[in-house]
């Protein structure tokens, strides 16, 4: 297990590279450049620019911008806002929380209701409230997580008051105003989350309930608890976790608009604001942050289906 993990560590340099490649290319195939944003307002000249470019590097070739980049990158130095002077990593550090807390409440919000609201679906199968699941289900998956985040604040915000729909606070300094600033960004991404969870646990539930083996268990007069959670349950997981680990990956692109809707002081809305600014450097090192995260997710992933079925091991040696 250990060579096999350390083998998909060694896979993940080349992809690494490969997606720095294509940001580095695709972000500097955008009109303008930093320095243009920096004189605008005070409508430098054209020396003053020239100058200005030379300074920041952006009047050399473009793979030599690249190596000299990847460089810094590897060293430890993502680089330094063009636009604030701020250190990159500095920027990181303090968004990178704000991201995951968001992340993790969402995605425990959505196993909370679809792993279990896909078994009632399985166990009650073709019964109304299997029907109402379903449609539910398919309704989520279909509503766009920001025009849901629209409505949750014209419902709750300006309809009832009951939320604020921004004035986050850090869970350090106020953990009920943080919370609560958390509140509705997280039911939204839950929600979307939820039902794709929902619609394939109650798939492979059902594939696991007409196995050889639940019979046997039902035949030997075990109780219908014990079969759906021990037996159905543990086999029906590894889609499951496939679906789940599918959706994280990609709710991370629904964080950076659900980020900027609420206003959430995230890496999402960091990007996004950097991306109008043209900083590039601060555009660079949080989608490295992002890529990173997401192939260590996976990674985790591979890890939790050993556990859960160490067959998937034993089938790849």
């Amino acid at each position: 297990m250990l060579h096999s993990i350390l083998r998909k560590i060694l896979l993940t340099i080349p992809l690494l590279l490969l997606v720095s490649v294509m940001m580095f290319t695709m972000i500097n195939l955008l009109p303008g450049n930093a320095a243009m944003v920096i004189l605008g307002d005070a409508g430098g000249s054209v020396e003053q620019l020239e100058q200005l470019e030379e300074k920041l590097g952006l009047d050399q070739p473009l793979h030599v911008q690249y190596l000299s980049w990847l460089k810094r990158f590897v060293s430890g130095d993502m680089g330094t806002s063009y636009l604030t002077n701020q250190p990159v990593l500095k920027r990181i550090q303090e968004r990178l929380p704000v991201t995951l807390e968001l992340i993790l409440l969402s995605t425990l919000l959505a196993v909370l209701i679809g792993i279990p609201a896909g078994i009632l679906c399985a166990v009650r199968r073709n019964q109304p409230i299997d029907y109402l699941i379903s449609t539910l289900s398919m309704i989520g998956v279909a509503i766009p997580q920001f025009w849901l985040g629209i409505l949750f604040i014209l419902l709750f915000s300006v309809t009832l008051g009951w939320i604020p729909a921004s004035g986050f606070e850090k869970f350090s300094v106020d953990a009920a105003r943080n919370l609560q600033a958390m509140l509705m960004p997280s039911v939204v991404l839950a929600l979307s989350l939820s039902a794709p969870i929902a619609r394939q646990t109650r798939s492979a539930m059902l594939d696991t309930l007409n196995q050889d083996y639940i019979m046997t268990a039902r035949a030997k007069g075990q109780r219908d608890l014990n079969i759906f959670l021990v037996h159905a349950l543990r086999n029906a997981l590894v889609p499951v976790i496939t679906a789940i680990t599918s959706q994280i990956n990609s709710m991370i692109g629904g964080v950076f608009v659900i980020e900027t809707l609420f206003l959430l002081p995230g890496m999402g809305k960091s990007m996004v604001d950097a991306i109008f600014q043209q900083d590039y450097p601060i555009v660079m090192g949080i989608a490295m942050v992002v890529v990173s995260c997401i192939v260590l997710i996976n990674l985790i992933t591979d890890v939790i289906y050993i556990f859960i079925d160490p067959r998937i091991s034993l089938s790849k040696r």
